[in-house]
């Protein structure tokens, strides 16, 4: 009985596979490399179009706490992000994986939408460019934050690499 479950397994799951290779054929554009195209199927499999997420940190009230509450131990205004206090985090931000991710890292998430840009007429990948541009997340000196555990660290300027990436045909 057992091993009439897993009769045809092999030739379902051949199936299956000529459906996905056919389904990415058609939605990843043909005119990509072999790298981007190997970026952009598994950002799909694994949902970046579903893969949001409400985010919601607000470095100030981390540092000094709730009004009622104890009063968190006196290192956190000297810790991590203390250079961040205007920042105001409350919107639904994209993740490459909400499981593994469930914080933005600003650089991983312009990686992950260029490729998808071309997809998506880059209205995704522009809407996340503004949202990290607002004054609400980017620093008094222009810095993009990186991500939550130290925005000052620096990155590369890829957001707008990541946005150009659909508009550039």
């Amino acid at each position: 009985m057992v091993a009439a479950a897993f009769d045809g397994f092999d030739r379902l799951f051949d199936l299956r596979q000529r459906e996905a290779d056919e389904f990415y054929a058609g939605v990843i554009p043909l005119d990509l490399s072999p790298d981007a195209k190997n970026v952009m199927r598994p950002r799909f499999s694994r949902g970046m179009l579903w893969s949001k997420q409400f985010y919601h940190y607000v470095v100030k009230q981390w540092s000094e706490g709730d009004p009622g509450n104890p009063t968190p131990p006196a290192e956190r205004l000297a810790g991590r992000n203390k250079d961040w206090q205007h920042l105001y985090n409350a919107d639904v931000v994209s993740m490459p994986d909400k499981w593994e991710y469930p914080w933005y890292a600003a650089w991983d998430l312009a990686f992950s939408l260029h490729p998808a840009g071309r997809w998506w007429t880059a209205i995704l990948p522009k809407s996340s460019l503004i949202l990290m541009l607002r004054e609400w997340y980017m620093h008094p000196n222009g810095q993009l934050p990186a991500y939550e555990w130290a925005f000052s660290d620096v990155n590369p300027p890829v957001h707008a690499w990541g946005c150009v990436a659909g508009v550039q045909d």
